[in-house]
C-alpha cells in the first residue's frame, strides 16, 4: 500500500502520455489504411483528342499509378446523348486516371498543371470540391487530435517533474551527505532513476494491457465495421517496445532536469 501511495502519482500522469503516445500510433496506423481507401476510390477524368497510354500520362507526372480507358458510349450515355456512330467517331477519348496516393490541395494542382501541358489533353475533371472537402475534413481530424495528444504529453510531463522534485525532496538529506563526501551526480540520483525506471516499467505494462484488453474484449465484439476491420492494428507486439522506450526516455529527462536545477541552486 505504500509503496502503490508513493508511486501513483507518477506512474498516473506516465500512464496518460503513453496512452496518448499509443492511441496516436493506432490512429495513425489505421488512418494509412483509410488514406489508401481514399485514394484508391478516388480517380481523375481526363478528356485527350489523341490516343495515350499511361506512359504518355506518366511521362507528364509520377503520381499516375494507372490508367483506364472510357468507352465512348459510356461517355454518350453519362451525357444524356443518343448512340449516334458519326457523333461518337467524333468524340474525343476519355481516360480514368488513378493516383499513387492521396495528395494535398496543391500537389493535385500542380497534377493538373502538368497534364494540362501535354498538347493532346483537351480537358481535366478532378472533382476538386468534393476532393477538398474530404481532404481537408480528414487532415482537420489527424491534426486536432495530434494537437491533443501533444498537448496532454506536455501537462502528464509537468506533473512527471513536479513528482520528482517531491522524491528529490524526500531524499534531499541523504543526497547532500553523499555530495560532501565526494559522490558523483548520477550516484546521488541513483535512488531517483531506479524509482523512475521501475514506475516507467509498470506504466509500460499497464498500458500493454490496457490495449490488448480493448482489443480483445471491446473492439472484437463491437458491430462498428471500420473497427472490426483494423482490431488487428489496435495494438500490435512491438508497440510495447516503443511505450517501454518511450518511459523510459520521458522519466531519464525529468529526473535530469530535476537533478540539474537542485544542483544549480
Amino acid at each position: 500500500m505504500k509503496f502503490i501511495k508513493r508511486h501513483i502519482s507518477l506512474i498516473f500522469p506516465l500512464v496518460a502520455i503513453l496512452l496518448g503516445l499509443e492511441f496516436f500510433i493506432v490512429f495513425d496506423r489505421t488512418t494509412d489504411s483509410y488514406e489508401q481507401s481514399l485514394s484508391s476510390n478516388y480517380s481523375i477524368m481526363v478528356v485527350a483528342k489523341d490516343e495515350m497510354s499511361i506512359d504518355d500520362f506518366k511521362a507528364w507526372d509520377d503520381h499516375i499509378l494507372g490508367v483506364k480507358e472510357l468507352k465512348k458510349p459510356k461517355a454518350l450515355k453519362s451525357i444524356n446523348l443518343d448512340n449516334d456512330k458519326d457523333f461518337e467517331n467524333s468524340l474525343p477519348n476519355f481516360y480514368e486516371i488513378k493516383l499513387d496516393n492521396l495528395l494535398g490541395i496543391k500537389a493535385l494542382n500542380e497534377l493538373k498543371e502538368n497534364l494540362l501541358k501535354s498538347k493532346s489533353i483537351k480537358r481535366i475533371e478532378t472533382f476538386h470540391s468534393a476532393y477538398k472537402s474530404q481532404y481537408e475534413l480528414f487532415m482537420f481530424i489527424k491534426f486536432s487530435f495530434g494537437t491533443f495528444i501533444f498537448f496532454m504529453g506536455i501537462i502528464g510531463f509537468f506533473l512527471i517533474v513536479k513528482q520528482m522534485e517531491v522524491w528529490n525532496f524526500l531524499h534531499a538529506q541523504r543526497m547532500k551527505v553523499m555530495e560532501i563526501f565526494g559522490a558523483s551526480l548520477f550516484l546521488r540520483s541513483k535512488v531517483l532513476i531506479n524509482m523512475a525506471i521501475v514506475d516507467a516499467i509498470i506504466s509500460a505494462i499497464l498500458t500493454s494491457m490496457m490495449f490488448v484488453s480493448l482489443q480483445k474484449m471491446w473492439i472484437s465484439d463491437s458491430q462498428m465495421e471500420i473497427l472490426k476491420e483494423h482490431v488487428s492494428e489496435v495494438f500490435v507486439f512491438s508497440d510495447f517496445f516503443i511505450l517501454f522506450f518511450a518511459s523510459i526516455f520521458v522519466v531519464l529527462i525529468a529526473v535530469f532536469l530535476v537533478v540539474i536545477n537542485v544542483k544549480e541552486e
